[in-house]
């Protein structure tokens, strides 16, 4: 019978060890993956939305719609170059 509890221990024990090493694998890819999004994240946003500088996300133009004040001036286009065919 004592052969039996050794056993079962070993298999415990080669259990537990197991699962320790899968925990370990799991937190060094997730480390991994965590510092590449960190990294590459970071230079694709520059790529995608310009340099952001300590989380600058927002323009620095004003853009209302209701008020007058601050809407962007109208285009109005010119005729200096306009040639007439008469």
């Amino acid at each position: 019978m004592n052969i039996w509890r050794i056993a079962g221990v070993a298999l415990v024990a080669g259990l537990a060890l197991f699962l320790v090493t899968i925990l370990i694998k799991l937190l060094l890819v997730a480390a991994a993956t965590f510092v590449l999004v960190r990294v590459v994240g970071r230079q694709l946003a520059r790529r995608a939305f310009g340099p952001l500088e300590r989380g600058n996300w927002q323009s620095a133009e004003i853009i209302a719609i209701d008020q007058p004040t601050f809407q962007a001036p109208m285009h109005r286009p010119r005729f200096d170059r306009v040639i007439s065919i008469s």
